[in-house]
């Protein structure tokens, strides 16, 4: 039957469901320790970026690879977060045990608005970090460029996996479901978007012009962040 045949979209689809399951159930295993979830991070982009782009990977030894290369890096960038995520978290905390007055509540607003922003940087921090060979602070300047050009898909793809918490957590019977398709719409959903503004700096020929400054994988000059357009 042509619907079962290898070639066919069903089975191209199916086929690249089961690459991102793996990639978003390797992602969870890979970021239980906390610290090591950047890293990880960038390895399931690196792959999820090449399935999009057609490259056709197999799935755990690059996944490998990547996680090794960008260990060192993402480690940092992860710690970085959690320092971020544990004063708003701290502050959050103490202005709960505050009378509720106006102020409390407007500064309870701001804090939760920042811990989206960062949340929402995150997601484009490691995939900068898979795609781009920058330093720290490059990659979160070139990070809050695609945060801000991308801002709807941004929102999106941290909807969905926010709303996955939520769900997890009011509904424990739901979690098999979650974790097997949450991660992985979000790493699918991420993949196609980067790989579609990364192009640009891709280095192709009809790119070459625009793309002089922002070459991927090339040595970061750490004096000077780049410039996107």
């Amino acid at each position: 039957m042509q619907l079962f045949n290898p070639d066919s979209k069903f089975s191209q689809f199916i086929y690249s469901l089961l690459d991102y399951i793996k990639l978003g159930l390797v992602f969870l295993l890979f970021s239980i320790p906390g610290f090591t979830a950047g890293a990880a991070a960038a390895a399931v982009m690196t792959v999820g970026m090449r399935i999009e782009r057609k490259e056709a990977p197999t799935i755990f030894r690059p996944f490998w690879q990547a996680f090794k290369d960008n260990f060192r890096q993402g480690t940092m960038l992860t710690l970085l977060f959690m320092l971020v995520v544990g004063f708003l978290a701290a502050d959050w905390y103490i202005l709960m045990q505050m009378e509720g007055t106006p102020l409390i509540r407007l500064l309870c607003a701001v804090i939760f608005v920042l811990a989206l922003l960062t949340a929402a940087l995150m997601l484009w921090t490691f995939p900068t970090l898979a795609r781009f060979q920058l330093t720290n602070r490059q990659i979160i300047h070139n990070a809050v460029i695609h945060m801000l050009s991308r801002f709807p898909q941004t929102l999106l793809a941290l909807a969905v996996a926010v709303g996955g918490f939520i769900l997890a957590a009011l509904f424990p019977q739901v979690m098999p479901l979650i974790t097997f398709f949450v991660p992985a719409f979000v790493v699918w959903y991420m993949s196609r978007t980067c790989v579609k503004r990364f192009r640009k700096f891709d280095g192709s020929k009809e790119n070459e012009t625009e793309c002089q400054e922002f070459e991927p994988n090339r040595q970061a000059d750490p004096a000077e962040p780049l410039q996107l357009n």
